[in-house]
């Protein structure tokens, strides 16, 4: 991990876009490990889209049903993790794939970038898998890189992604 708040702040700048980590290849018992988790560690806001409460409780049999769910027809919900004055989103978008959503906004000093961080490595350590952060919908391009169990924890420098976008 580099220590230089100047070279990794440029991943952050806000540009009306969002920031996505993912997590793949994910099975229904890695999604129960993950709300479990997050019901015991992390004070959360869940509920509808636009109207989810502040509880410290996510309906884990809800969210199992709605992600293996094939009708299309039940409420869509959504996850807020509160970390100080961070706020994580967690969608439910495919059984297979994790994925959450942060404001860029919210990690504008290296404080914030570590708490973020933390919340990375503690999702890969419990999960023993790999999480990205990227830009919005860019997958394929990784900026940041956390794997607990291979002490990975990298984010891209903005020589770094200039010299791979080239």
């Amino acid at each position: 991990m580099t220590n230089n708040w100047d070279e990794i702040k440029w991943i952050f700048e806000p540009d009306g876009a969002l920031r996505d980590i993912y997590v793949r290849n994910v099975k229904t018992e890695d999604w129960k490990i993950l709300i479990n988790y997050l019901n015991i560690n992390y004070i959360v806001r869940y509920g509808t889209l636009g109207e989810n409460k502040e509880i410290n409780k996510i309906d884990l049999e809800y969210l199992i049903h709605y992600l293996n769910d094939e009708t299309g027809e039940l409420e869509v919900k959504i996850v807020s993790i509160i970390i100080d004055d961070i706020v994580i989103n967690l969608h439910f978008f495919s059984i297979d794939e994790i994925e959450f959503d942060v404001d860029p906004k919210e990690i504008y000093s290296f404080d914030n970038y570590k708490k973020l961080l933390g919340f990375m490595s503690e999702v890969s350590q419990i999960l023993n898998k790999p999480l990205i952060l990227t830009g919005e919908n860019q997958i394929e391009f990784p900026l940041i890189n956390v794997d607990f169990s291979k002490k990975i924890m990298n984010a891209l420098t903005k020589k770094e992604a200039v010299r791979l976008c080239q």
